[in-house]
């Protein structure tokens, strides 16, 4: 009897194991390219799709921007404790294929603790369950509406993963444009204000075209006028800057490190340089996090996470490195959720291939937009302008006008609010802080609503994170101990002044890239800058005065 119940068991534990194991995918293809597709490569620029560019402006929407949902594909790569997280926080869609599979997944799921009210199936034909791969790359157009960005996967014997994309944007009920660039969602973030950022892979999978060329059709199809592609320091097959970077927010970048005995040490601490050392759109420098992932024989996938509303999910593998990756996010990104997702027998994770591999976020068309530049550094105090803000329902709603705020606290204090009052019509919208006194620090931050319910905050995560500013004890600044300048308003929109109390050698304004989009010699003492065809974003003002004595100030515009 014993040994007929050993039996039994064994039987019924293999039966759980096996109905278990084949929910899960065994991948027909590699994630990285075969040697096939590595010769395809070679010409598969010629086969680029080609359509029409969206409606200018554009804007390229952040992971970490308002998402209405999540995108997965089964047969699964991901944990089913993964599903079940994300149904409890947002809607959940899941391609399938056959349509008959959605029956044997609904059962599956509902075993597994999956929130059935949150989960609908996409009957879409696909190859992989990468969706981050060949999956949509959002945009707000011109006309204010929430489009798809498609482009040619760089995985040419994958054609339904590459066609899957036509049904996705046909469910989501979008526009969808076709970019003529051969690319990857693995190897692309972006930041929501113009910044981009790939690996060279992308020159290399492209080569009929230039960085410059690439940049310029990144700004018609994305609005990116800042496409930063960088050496990948992984030194592994993939090349994708998911495997070891990512944006976290506006100001805020992720990036793997190495021990100074690892071969590719230089090679992780040189891209951390290069954005310790670039102005983000908001005019400082990026926020650099390190997170310990050394990889080769240890799983250590961090930067291979899923930014979702206000949760973040991390791929773990039960290293001695989980707790500081996970202690890292804390730090980087204060009242989020941070939650660890272990690997499990089915779904390992891999170095090159984790969890934000295997899903993608989806924009929510409805949201309520937020376009700020925020207050940061420190301002003299009679150039502090009013706090502005692009606020756009973008479903369509009313805004409600006694809940657009402006929360700030002076010196650690109590929060306060003001309101955020419209100017000019449309959709702008400034706040004055009053009250302020040299040497005060101030937090804010802005929190909206619109009358379906959507409430936004900027940051996004509103008072946990708020934006930061230092007002100065005088109100110009010394070039030389016999000259002071001053240059406002900061932010500007159609123009800012230059103030000297002297004449000036020499102006020169650059963009974020480093153009120079403005120079003027022999300056009077007060000169006006017009700005009304810049691009909005941060310039760098270089002033000289007639002693060769530098000044350099950072101007914001919107």
């Amino acid at each position: 009897m014993k040994k007929l119940l050993t039996t039994l068991l064994f039987c019924t534990l293999f039966l759980v194991s096996f109905s278990q194991s084949e929910h899960y995918a065994k991948p027909a293809f590699p994630y990285h390219a075969t040697a096939e597709e590595q010769q395809m490569l070679k010409t598969w620029y010629r086969n680029v799709k080609d359509g029409p560019v969206p409606t200018a402006p554009v804007t390229a929407i952040a992971e970490f921007q308002p998402m209405g949902g999540v995108m997965v594909a089964y047969p699964l790569g991901i944990p089913v404790n993964l599903v079940s997280e994300l149904s409890f926080i947002t809607k959940v869609k899941v391609l399938v294929y056959p349509a008959s599979d959605s029956n044997t997944v609904k059962t599956f799921f509902a075993a597994s603790g999956v929130n059935m009210d949150n989960v609908s199936f996409w009957v879409v034909n696909h190859d992989s369950y990468w969706t981050r791969d060949y999956g949509p790359w959002f945009i707000i157009d011109g006309n204010d509406r929430v489009g798809v960005v498609d482009f040619t996967y760089n995985r040419p014997t994958r054609p339904n993963d590459d066609a899957a994309l036509v049904q996705i944007t046909n469910m989501l009920q979008m526009e969808r444009y076709e970019m003529p660039m051969v690319h990857t969602g693995g190897n692309y973030m972006v930041d929501g204000y113009g910044t981009a950022a790939s690996t060279t892979l992308l020159l290399e999978e492209n080569p009929n075209q230039t960085a410059a060329s690439l940049q310029t059709m990144a700004n018609q199809y994305l609005g990116v006028n800042n496409y930063m592609l960088l050496d990948d320091p992984l030194g592994d097959y993939i090349e994708h800057i998911d495997c070891w970077g990512k944006f976290l927010d506006v100001d805020k970048v992720l990036i793997a490190k190495v021990s100074a005995s690892d071969p590719r040490y230089s090679d992780y601490e040189a891209v951390a340089n290069t954005f310790a050392n670039a102005l983000t759109p908001w005019g400082n420098h990026y926020q650099v996090f390190r997170v310990n992932a050394p990889g080769r024989n240890k799983t250590t996938p961090f930067t291979n996470s899923l930014i979702l509303n206000d949760h973040v999910f991390v791929p773990v593998a039960g290293t001695q490195y989980d707790n500081a990756a996970i202690a890292v996010y804390q730090q980087a990104m204060p009242g989020y959720t941070i939650v660890p997702i272990m690997q499990s027998s089915y779904t390992p994770w891999q170095n090159t291939d984790a969890l934000h591999c295997r899903t993608h976020e989806l924009a929510d068309p409805e949201m309520l937009y937020i376009k700020h530049y925020p207050l940061l550094g420190e301002y003299d105090l009679p150039t502090i302008t009013p706090i502005h803000a692009e606020i756009k329902a973008l479903g369509g709603q009313s805004l409600v006008c006694d809940s657009l705020l402006v929360h700030y606290r002076v010196n650690g204090g109590p929060w306060q609010t003001t309101k955020l009052e419209l100017v000019g019509g449309g959709a702008a919208f400034e706040a004055s802080l009053s009250g302020l006194q040299p040497n005060d620090e101030v937090d804010y931050y802005l929190s909206v609503l619109d009358q379906s319910g959507h409430r936004e905050c900027h940051p996004y995560i509103g008072a946990a994170d708020p934006h930061h500013f230092k007002v100065l004890t005088v109100g110009v600044e010394d070039i030389a101990t016999s000259n002071t300048i001053a240059v406002y308003p900061n932010p500007c929109s159609r123009y800012f002044v230059v103030n000297s109390s002297k004449d000036l050698q020499s102006i020169e304004v650059f963009d974020i890239a480093g153009s120079l989009v403005y120079s003027a010699r022999g300056c009077d003492d007060k000169t006006i800058i017009n700005t009304s065809d810049w691009k909005s974003g941060v310039y760098l003002v270089r002033i000289v005065d007639k002693a060769g004595n530098l000044c350099n100030r950072k101007v914001v515009k919107r």
